[in-house]
């Protein structure tokens, strides 16, 4: 008899008690807090910064904006809403109806965090992130926690030239939760962004993020009274010859900030990845300083450190996020499986195994994408059965909530969760679902080979192990590993990021497939496995390699003392 393991629907209600906030002008941020207007519960202010999870207006942060009325800029340019798209990163000014749920955008602006080349990749061993280098900034990318447009994750190439938007971590590196494919790069010609901190500035030029700006020729109108000055935060568009490392700028603006856009005692919900982590009073997300020590937790049992990408609401008061509520925003609990049913009314999906079912319910937060293309803005009401989905959750007690769904074309069957029960030698419990483990490969979170004594040795319950049926699924195990429970993909794979440069250019332990003649570097096939094997990933001058210095940062997050 098949186990069907029941989840039920967690209705989400987001307590906001809201203050009001007015609009700006300009590129950037572009959003001027206002001077507090106060309110009570319904149509009261609300500053909130996060990926776009859904459209039929847009979703951010839980909430259900109308866009209507709304000054939407992307770049600095206004356009309608049909220039965004799903996991771009944004700032949302409205008010939010009584419900908590529903509300109104005044003004939605974007601003990508880098703009280039990718000059170089890296894979992990297991297929499911990779590290690309892009205007000197590393960005981290997912399989499955990356939205891609334009491009898949396995056709990302050198020359491809990429919009990233995403988070900072606390080592400086991006996480893509968006990377759209432009078009190929060429040298000179292809606009390219990049921000950082102004540094060595002499005449009409100076440094940044490792390369040399030429602004000559750019336009400053949007800098402040003081112009350029070293320690400045600048947003940088121009073009760029990756040989001379020489960035000629059409235009130079001072880089705005999340923290920038708040006002003292006014509403704000922040998304982003924890950084500066000393307690549950003493953090950052995104770069706002948040005290969380008197927030509600959502999971009860969420654990912060650095790294952890989390969603801060409450009052913005003395230069701090005084947070009510706190929220994780990304689950170690996967599926990838085909549907069995689907639910609109109770908002669930049902997931087939040959074991049996899985029942996960999705809510307001729950980011939606279509990877076969079949429909612009997915909706739960354009998922069927049979279509294959990859979906990222949390557990809520007995209840799994989807903080993300892909549908993709069939592959093999998935699942990671915590280890629910085993028999030694024999089978593994994950979420209901038993599978037969004889003859599958086990591995360590390293992905180092264990024997299957060695693995059932360390086994317990309790223990994050991710499970693979491969195609035809039969429910017999063809891979099982441990996983670490507070890592995402690519946080450990690419643990160390001072990677040497050779003489070509390019970074040690980065694969080289087919460059464009544009980017002038040599042509190599092969694919190295090193980002994942300890042996490989010793750099001979790892020691020596200045980590990319604070300006290819987002605002604010990586000037934190305790970051690293």
């Amino acid at each position: 008899m098949m186990n069907k393991y029941l989840l039920h629907l967690a209705v989400l209600v987001l307590p906001f008690l809201l203050g009001g906030c007015g609009g700006g002008a300009g590129g950037g941020l572009g959003v001027a807090a206002s001077s507090g207007s106060g309110g009570g519960i319904g149509g009261t202010g609300l500053t909130s910064s996060g990926t776009i999870d859904g459209f039929g207006s847009v979703f951010v942060n839980g909430v259900e904006f109308e866009t209507a009325e709304a000054v939407i800029l992307v770049g600095g340019q206004r356009v309608g809403e049909d220039a965004l798209g799903i996991g771009m990163v944004v700032l949302v000014v409205g008010e939010v109806n009584e419900d908590g749920e529903t509300g109104t955008a005044s003004r939605i602006v974007f601003d990508e965090a880098v703009r280039g080349p990718v000059r170089a990749i890296a894979r992990d061993q297991d297929g499911d992130s990779m590290l690309l280098e892009v205007l000197g900034v590393k960005v981290i990318v997912e399989r499955t926690g990356t939205v891609f447009e334009g491009v898949r994750f396995n056709s990302i190439v050198p020359g491809d030239l990429v919009e990233v938007s995403g988070f900072i971590d606390s080592t400086g590196r991006l996480r893509a939760t968006r990377l759209e494919k432009k078009d190929d790069f060429l040298a000179g010609v292809s606009e390219v962004e990049l921000k950082g901190v102004v540094s060595e500035l002499n005449g009409t030029q100076f440094s940044l993020a490792g390369y040399t700006v030429d602004f000559a020729g750019a336009d400053l109108s949007d800098l402040s009274a003081g112009g350029l000055v070293d320690g400045l935060r600048v947003e940088v568009t121009g073009t760029v010859n990756p040989a001379g490392a020489i960035i000629v700028a059409s235009r130079i603006e001072s880089q705005e900030t999340v923290e920038g856009s708040l006002a003292d005692d006014e509403e704000a919900a922040v998304q982003g990845l924890v950084s500066g982590f000393v307690s549950a009073g003493n953090f950052r997300v995104n770069g706002v300083a948040v005290d969380a020590s008197a927030a509600t937790f959502r999971p009860a049992d969420l654990v912060l450190a650095n790294g952890i990408l989390v969603e801060a609401e409450g009052i913005w008061k003395g230069g701090v996020l005084r947070a009510r509520r706190l929220e994780g925003r990304r689950g170690r609990v996967e599926i990838e499986a085909a549907v069995a049913a689907v639910d609109t009314v109770a908002k669930s999906l049902t997931m087939q195994f040959e074991g049996g079912t899985i029942i996960v319910s999705l809510d307001s937060r729950t980011m939606l994408e279509d990877d076969t293309d079949r429909a612009d803005d997915l909706r739960l009401a354009d998922i069927g059965i049979g279509d294959f989905l990859e979906i990222e959750a949390i557990r809520l007690g007995d209840t799994l909530i989807a903080t993300r769904v892909d549908r993709e074309e069939p592959g093999d069957d998935v699942v990671q969760a915590y280890l629910q029960d085993f028999v030694s030698g024999s089978s593994i419990t994950l979420l209901g679902i038993t599978f037969e483990t004889a003859g599958a490969r086990f591995e360590t979170e390293d992905d180092i080979s264990l024997s299957e004594q060695q693995f059932y040795g360390g086994a317990e319950t309790g223990l994050l192990v991710k499970i693979k049926d491969r195609r035809p699924a039969d429910g017999i195990a063809d891979e099982v590993e441990f996983e670490f429970e507070g890592a995402l993909d690519g946080d450990r794979e690419f643990d160390d990021d001072e990677i040497d440069y050779d003489d070509d250019g390019f970074e040690d332990g980065f694969e080289r497939e087919d460059e464009p003649d544009e980017l002038d570097e040599p042509d190599e096939a092969d694919e190295p496995d090193e980002a994942d094997e300890p042996d490989e990933a010793d750099e001979p001058d790892e020691e020596d390699e200045a980590d990319e210095p604070d300006e290819v940062d987002e605002p604010d997050e990586v000037d934190e003392p305790d970051e690293s």
